[in-house]
């Protein structure tokens, strides 16, 4: 009698745990990126941004604006130039502090007796400086509610603060 040959069983597909490998290069197969059936959602236009501004009145500080304008008297009866008092309470709560005085001085001893009338004028009539900060052509003096730069022409048309602040009231000195 002869041996009956015993077939092979079939091969069944497992899934497996590895990636299939291209039958050419041996190298992994990349898979095909995935296509959603689903219909685009309609864009909806998107409503026009809101006009930004003050929604509520100004909180009144009489006492910075005093002294702000205590700051500018003093550097105008110094030969400051341009002397400007800018109200920066629209972004008070974002930038600390209510006003900002800006001056010009020709010289670096011109700013240095301009920030020392400032702070001998202001210490008698309201109260110290918080801090100074001095340099050549830039002194800034900070009274927590009012700011003062003092500056040399080209340090001021350099940093331009007053471009910066455009959109803050000016008021009259």
């Amino acid at each position: 009698m002869a041996a009956k040959k015993k077939k092979p069983a079939p091969k069944t597909k497992r899934p497996s745990t590895a990636r299939a490998k291209s039958a050419k290069s041996g190298k992994p197969a990349r898979r095909k990126a995935l296509t959603s059936k689903r219909p685009k959602r309609p864009t909806r236009p998107r409503p026009a941004p809101k006009k930004k501004g003050p929604s509520r009145p100004l909180p009144e500080n009489p006492q910075a604006l005093a002294l702000a304008k205590a700051v500018a008297k003093v550097a105008q009866d110094k030969k400051a130039e341009d002397v400007v008092v800018l109200d920066v309470r629209a972004r008070g709560g974002a930038v600390g502090y209510d006003y900002l005085v800006l001056a010009s001085a020709d010289t670096d001893r011109q700013l240095s007796a301009i920030a020392d009338s400032v702070d001998d004028a202001v210490r008698e009539a309201f109260r110290r400086p918080s801090s100074t900060e001095r340099s050549p052509d830039w002194v800034l003096v900070n009274f927590d509610d009012v700011i003062v730069h003092l500056f040399t022409p080209d340090k001021r048309s350099l940093y331009d603060i007053e471009g910066l602040w455009s959109d803050a009231p000016r008021l009259k000195v």
